[in-house]
């Protein structure tokens, strides 16, 4: 009996709980986990609770389940499960449910993981959160909509196979997810390189205006408050803008800045090999991967900048 099966044994009222501006594992994850129990354990009551579902996940079964996560602080069961999660506050308002649940586990990948969770299942090695619970699941009792969101989180935490997170198993189980059906190459455009109109339009502004710093090894774009209010954009839709910023060639290190609030800035943060932005996001309190990690700062956006390029010239 693995740590989930335990876990899952003596609850009966289930909350799954996912990061702050959730991403294609975080949804993932969530959504394969309630659509597994859902369908084996029909008598267990469990709860999604997300800040959002972007419209590019939406064609995952059971994304209109999801209950906002200021919601979290009305769960009274046994059980929660958070997911993709690194640290507490990294939940926001799902803190709630983690706060109010008997027991809790956390299942994750990230290597800054705090194990914040009664018991906490992480793997740094695995490529996505949804690789990390796949293991967890027994094999044969995966249905197609369960494999679709596994197989969909898989695909954006490694960039459709093409990260260095991408390990030998990574491709075994995205191949026995394959062999439930999916329609793959759908899910690839569909969820990760279709962009809205809106989201094209932030892209190129972002990328339009950004600039080379470090002796161009260091590409940074940002997208203001202002920015974000005079073209009615959201968080979700800056997804893609960091990974386009690393593909320039020559480009080492690629910084991403949104302004979520005046002076508060979100730092999306991805290497092509030589640095390691998890321990410099660490230093700024965030967290991630070697080659893709992110942090929030609140000041003056230069003087952050000037502090975090200094660390990546000290790794090149």
């Amino acid at each position: 009996m693995n740590v989930l099966e335990k876990a899952l044994a003596e609850a009966s009222d289930i909350a799954v709980v996912g990061h702050v501006h959730p991403d294609g594992d975080c949804v993932g994850s969530c959504l394969a986990l309630r659509q597994y129990l859902e369908e084996n354990e029909p008598k267990k009551k469990v709860t999604v609770y997300l800040e959002s579902v972007g419209k590019n996940l939406r064609f995952l079964s059971g994304s209109e389940k999801v209950r906002p996560l200021e919601e979290a602080s009305g769960f009274a069961g046994e059980l929660c499960i958070s997911l993709d999660a690194s640290s507490a506050d990294r939940l926001g308002a799902g803190a709630a449910a983690f706060e109010r649940a008997a027991k809790t586990l956390v299942i994750d990948h990230h290597i800054t993981n705090t194990r914040f969770g009664a018991e906490n299942w992480v793997d740094g090695d695995a490529s996505s959160c949804c690789q990390v619970l796949y293991e967890l699941l027994e094999e044969e009792k995966i249905s197609k909509a369960c494999a679709e969101a596994l197989y969909t989180g898989i695909i954006h935490d490694t960039g459709v196979f093409k990260y260095s997170c991408t390990g030998e198993r990574t491709m075994q189980i995205a191949g026995r997810l394959m062999s439930r059906g999916l329609a793959t190459a759908e899910i690839i455009d569909r969820s990760f390189y279709q962009k809205t109109l809106l989201q094209t339009k932030v892209m190129a502004k972002v990328v339009s205006e950004a600039r080379m710093l470090v002796e161009d090894k260091v590409f940074f774009g940002v997208l203001s408050y202002e920015q974000r209010n005079a073209m009615g954009a959201s968080a979700a839709d800056t997804e893609g803008v960091i990974d386009q910023l690393r593909l320039v060639k020559g480009v080492e290190v690629a910084v991403f800045a949104r302004e979520d609030q005046p002076g508060v800035y979100k730092f999306s943060l991805r290497s092509n090999g030589r640095v390691d932005v998890a321990s410099i996001s660490g230093f700024f309190e965030g967290g991630g991967h070697r080659l893709a990690a992110g942090f929030t700062a609140e000041g003056a956006l230069e003087d952050i900048l000037n502090e975090l390029t200094a660390m990546i010239l000290l790794q090149l």
